[in-house]
């Protein structure tokens, strides 16, 4: 039982240090926000890469075009059409696959109100569970 514990206790202080080596990263009017490690760069546009420069993500809320969770699920199949629907639901859409520019990718839409938050994660390293990771730190920061 003692045994247990001892286990519990220092994946509760794995994930407090998890938590405590992440910075956030949020869109230009910072209503959106995700998390990456905290050696990355952060830019104030809502960018960040890391130090490797082989992953990268990019948080946005889109003032024109794709403002609702549902035109982003009617639209964006179309405009990254080498991605799959790997999740559907009222509050969040993601597609993984490749991007526009040829590298893999993780797509992540979720409801902010009246708007929508999107992350883009592209990732070159072939680690598509930390990619993922990333894109599902996604949220709406206000």
């Amino acid at each position: 039982m003692k045994r247990t514990w001892v286990v519990v206790g220092m994946c509760l202080l794995a994930v407090g240090a998890l938590a405590a080596d992440t910075k956030p990263v949020k869109n230009l009017d910072g209503n959106c926000m995700a998390m990456v490690p905290s050696t990355w760069s952060v830019d104030t546009l809502g960018g960040a890469q890391s130090p490797d420069k082989k992953v990268s993500i990019v948080v946005s809320s889109p003032k024109h075009g794709l403002t609702s969770l549902s035109q982003v699920k009617q639209l964006t199949p179309g405009i990254y059409p080498k991605d799959k629907v790997t999740r559907d639901s009222g509050t969040e859409f993601v597609m993984e696959g490749e991007s526009l520019n040829g590298k893999p990718n993780v797509y992540r839409a979720v409801a902010a109100g009246d708007k929508v938050c999107i992350a883009e994660v592209q990732y070159q390293n072939g680690d598509a569970a930390a990619a993922k990771a990333i894109a599902d730190s996604l949220k709406s920061s206000k």
